[in-house]
Formats: C-alpha cells, structure tokens, sequence
C-alpha cells in the first residue's frame, strides 16, 4: 500500500484528500505546512508528496526547493494541487521546480486519480528504464508494472463502460430530440392531432388503398359552428380550450384505424377507411359516423365556469378512384361543409358537383366586397322614422352595394357572407363614418339639423376591442354631436356577453351616443337585463306589428312593450308599420315614434332629403 504525504494548512482539504485516497487503496499522512512535511518526510519517506501552495511556516514553493534539494527525497513525486493558481506563470514555475503535476482545487475525484496514477506509471517506467538504479529490485519492479498494467486496464475498462453509457445516453437524447422534431413537424401542437400535412400525406395512402381493395372511404370536414364569436367575446385562451376538447370527442368518435386531425384554425378532418364496396353502405356508415360527431360536438363545453353549447358542421366527400387527388378531395368535402353551414349550421351534407358553382359565386361575391369597399361601390339608403303627427325625426340608415356590373345587390345577399368572412367589420366601419359625415351636414342645414340617424351594428364589430374608439374616432374627426347618433344593437348582441356590452354602452353613452335594441321582444331573456342597460330607446321587432290584427296575443305584446317602456323612461318606436290601422292602433296604445313602408321606403340621400321638403302628414 503506498504511503501518501498531504501537505495543507486546511483542515477540510486534508480531510477530503484522506477519504479520498484511503477510498482507493492509499495509506495517508498529513503536515500543516513545508517545514512540518520535512521533518516527517526525513523521518518516514512517502511514496508521493501531495503539497498546497499558500501555507504558513514554509509555503509550497520553498518546500519544493528543499525536496529538489535533498539527496533523500529528490526522487518522491512532488505534486501541486492548490486553488491559488491565478496565472500560467505559476504552475510554469511549479514545473520548473521540479513538481511532478499541478492539479488545480477542487478537482473531480476522477481527474485527480488520473493525474496521481499517471504521476505513480512515470515513476515505474523511470524505473523499468534504469536498470542500474533498480538493482536486484527488477523482479519487485517488473511485478508492480504487471500490477499496474492490470490496474490501468481495468481502468480503461471502466472508461470504455462509462463511454457506452454516455454514447447510449447520447443515443437515447437523439432519438428524443428526432421524436420531437417528428412531433412538431407532423402533429398540432394544442391538440396533438396529425396536422394538415401528416394529414395529406395519410390522405394519399387511403385513396391508394382504396382503389387497390375497391372500398370506399369517406373524408369528413368539419368545422366549429361560431367559434370566431366565442374568440371574440371569451379571449383566445377558452378558444383554445374549446378546441383541445372538440379534438378529444372527435378522437373518441372514429374506430382504431381512422385519422383524426387538425387541418387549420377550428377546422378537423376525419378519413374514414374501407367503409364497404357498395357506395350506398359507404354512404350510409359515413353518414352514421358524421351524426355520431354532431352530437359529441353540440353537448356543453365546460369554459370559464360556465356552459358553453357549440355545434358543428360537417362536409363528406366519398373516395376509391386513384384519380381523384388528395388536394381535390379536400376541397369538395370543404363545398359540402359550407353548405351545411349555409343550411342552418349543426347538420351535415355530402359533396354534390352543383355545390362547387354556388362555393365559386360565393368566393367571387366576397372578392366583389373587397373591391367594392376600396373602390367605394357602398352606400346609404335612409329610411324615415316619424312622430305620431307624421313629422321626420329621424332616419335609419341602411347600407347598398352599387355593383358596376351588377347594380343594387340586396343586403340579404351580401350581409350574411360578410359576417361569415369578417368583412362585417370594415363594412361596420364605413357605414358608422358615412353617417357621421351625413349627420355633419344636416346640421349646416335648418330643415334637417335635429335629425337622428340610426345605424346597425353587428355583433362582430362590436365586439372589437377598439368599437368604443372606433365610433368616438369617427364623431370626433367629423365634428358631429354624439347625441345624433343612434346604435341599433340586437338583443342577442348584447346577452351574448352582457358585462362586456354594459361597459361598452356605458363610455359611449357618457360621450352623448344613444342606443337602441333592436327586434325587441324576440328574445328570451332580456326582460331580466333591460335596467342594467343604458338603453335610450326599444324598437319593436315588426313580426309582431304586422300581426297584431291577426293575432291577438302579438298585440298583447305589443301593449306591454309599450307600457313598460314608459314606465322605464324608455322611447319606443314600431319598425314595419305598413298600413294605417297599424299606426292607428299603436298611436292609441301611445306609441310615440314610427317606421316602415306606411311612411317611406329606404331611399337614397338625396331622394330622402327632397322629400323633407314635402308637407308632413300621413
């Protein structure tokens, strides 16, 4: 057993130096500094010196001199191993000395047995190479280098093991990392669906397949009935809850062999696989599998505490020919899916050719908007509204697409797809500026400066985060009073997200706009909201006006929207008045303000203003 002599003024060092060394085999002594490590060196010599620099007495660097110097300890390794090495000089200095190997504190109990063994095969070799030294030792010799040999190999050995287990780890990270990479680049990060492009390249599989067996399959598409409202009025985060828990039903709706993924935004797509060789069993299974996927999509979500009930419209296009593409078959489960959303949303409608003519006029009709809004082919047609003595108070203005090509296009053919696409909102925008700078200039004129005029407001654009900027934008840059604009809101607008509409309502109501819910009394639940709202006026929806006569209970409702209006302080006026018998009996249940085609039609601007000019009274 070698005889190792520590030298350091630290007693935490030398006791982790012992642990170590006497760990693997060492037997140690100890000295607080040069002076005391001469004196037990002089008197029992060590097989190594291990010494610090910095000590008190004597310091390293005078205690190597002296070892160098004795004609006894000259030929015992002198090893450095100290943390006050700052510069290169200094363990250049240490070597020139004669130190045998500088080690740098705290060193890994690896590192410095490496060092200390690789000190001990010089001194062997040194040795091995001076026989004259060795003597009649040779044998001693030879038997310690075969030991160490076998030491040095079984070190190697454990080095090689050590190597295996850092090349399996690394091996192991590899794979990880080349998972992941796979992961991001073919599944939906939210939902862990294949995305779209795992998705297409399935898609090509199974019509391969398809075609080899002549089975049919069937690609569902599948999109989230209103989820750009429920982003719009919850926040994105409940959106994104909303489609990691659709992603799960639908995951749960589709046998083993079946994809499941995530084309896109709220759209999915299903391939169902080897339905059967008859087209109409196809059919049939697909349809089957389709409704099971609109019930798990319409039951209540969980989101925010609260329920939210969605739906979901399904497109299918059938498949077994290779000549169709995946790229085609796509697109005409897409066409199906639309027209189940133009058929009342919730259902589902398998691909027909003469649905692709109707998706390509719809896609011209929303390029015609967007032209239609830069080259301004939009304007308003103003409808009046009246007192009970036929005089014009005010208007509704209601918005027109003058097409080069095509002329007047009814708001009924453009409003729905405007609202579908988000073009609602700049179409929103230009309406509420063309009236402010049609309010400016009535008030230049005597005949029409106490008008109001009434706009609509969707539910998309009012739920913009900037809307209350928006208005306040366009009042304060055409300089109109506030109070002669009024904001017709739905009831469903505002029950949507009541709290959000109250604040809204409230700034602009502070800045002098006033509002009016429109279609009243369709609703069910705004009875129970009607005092938080800061409503200046309630219109009555005209399904009930135009029956009144007709059904009594429509005139019923009528009586009492009127009376608790006016037991609110809240103005009331009957839109669709077409007949005097209907103003009449609203006059008679006091009734104060009127609108429809009893007292004018939507007309232009200009129409309308000549008609001020006429003698009131109908």
């Amino acid at each position: 057993m070698k005889l190792i002599l520590l030298v350091d003024d630290n007693e935490d060092n030398l006791y982790y130096l012992e642990s170590l060394l006497g760990g693997h085999g060492y037997q140690t002594i100890t000295a607080r500094h040069g002076a005391e490590a001469l004196t037990k060196a002089r008197k029992r010599a060590p097989d190594i010196l291990i010494s610090d620099l910095l000590m008190p007495v004597m310091d390293g660097y005078t205690l190597l001199r002296h070892w160098k110097h004795d004609q006894a300890l000259r030929g015992i390794p002198f090893i450095v191993y100290t943390a006050t090495y700052t510069e290169p000089e200094d363990e250049e200095l240490a070597i020139n000395l004669g130190a045998d190997a500088f080690i740098l504190k705290p060193a890994e109990p690896e590192v410095f047995l490496a060092k200390l063994r690789v000190v001990e095969q010089r001194v062997i070799d040194n040795s091995l190479n001076t026989p004259s030294q060795s003597g009649g030792n040779q044998e001693a010799l030879l038997k310690e280098y075969s030991e160490t040999l076998i030491r040095k190999l079984e070190e190697k050995m454990l080095q090689l093991e050590e190597a295996n287990r850092e090349l399996q780890l690394d091996i192991a990270r590899r794979r990880e990392a080349e998972d992941r990479i796979e992961q991001l680049a073919f599944y939906d990060p939210l939902t862990g669906l294949p995305n779209r492009r795992l998705m297409q390249d399935r898609l090509q599989h199974s019509i391969a397949a398809s075609s080899r067996l002549q089975r049919f399959g069937a690609l569902l598409f599948i999109d989230l009935d209103n989820f750009k409202t429920l982003n719009d009025t919850k926040g994105h985060n409940a959106g994104d809850k909303l489609l990691m828990m659709a992603a799960q039903r639908l995951d749960s709706c589709v046998r083993e062999g079946d994809t499941v993924a995530r084309f896109g935004g709220d759209e999915f797509v299903v391939i169902l696989e080897a339905l059967s060789d008859n087209v109409d069993q196809a059919a049939s299974r697909a349809e089957v599998a389709g409704e099971k996927i609109l019930r798990a999509m319409s039951k209540p979500y969980q989101l925010q505490g609260e329920d939210y009930h969605g739906s979901a419209s399904v497109g299918v296009s059938l498949f077994r020919d290779r000549d169709i593409s995946a790229e085609e078959l796509i697109r005409r489960a897409d066409t199906a899916m639309y027209q189940a959303k133009r058929n009342g949303r919730n259902t589902l409608y398998f691909y027909d050719p003469a649905m692709q003519a109707a998706l390509e006029a719809r896609l011209q009709m929303e390029t015609d908007m967007r032209i239609a809004l830069e080259e301004t082919q939009f304007c308003l047609y103003l409808q009046p509204q009246v007192d009970t003595d036929g005089n014009v108070v005010g208007a509704e203005a209601l918005i027109r697409w003058i097409s080069p090509e095509k002329g007047i296009i009814s708001p009924v053919q453009f409003i729905p797809l405007a609202e579908e696409t988000g073009l609602i909102v700049p179409i929103g925008n230009w309406v509420l500026n063309a009236a402010c700078r049609k309010l400016k200039i009535w008030e230049n004129s005597a005949v029409t400066a106490s008008l109001q005029l009434a706009i609509n407001v969707s539910a998309r654009q009012f739920h913009q985060d900037d809307f209350v900027d928006q208005v306040l934008t366009a009042l304060s840059k055409n300089r109109v009073r506030p109070g002669s604009l009024k904001l017709e809101l739905t009831e469903s607008l505002i029950l949507d997200n009541i709290d959000s509409a109250v604040d809204k309502m409230n700034a602009l109501t502070a800045a002098g706009v006033r509002f009016s819910m429109d279609d009243f009394g369709t609703g069910y639940s705004s009875l129970s909201y009607l005092t938080q709202l800061p409503l200046h006026q309630l219109k009555i929806d005209q399904s009930f006006v135009h029956k009144m006569h007709d059904r009594p209970v429509n005139a019923v409702i009528v009586q009492t929207i009127i009376g608790m209006a006016n037991n609110l302080d809240i103005e009331v006026i009957a839109e669709g008045v077409e007949t005097a018998e209907q103003f009449q009996f609203l006059k008679d249940q006091g009734c104060p303000l009127f609108q429809g085609y009893h007292f004018g039609k939507p007309v232009s601007e200009k129409a309308f203003e000549q008609a001020l000019t006429r003698e009131p009274g109908c």
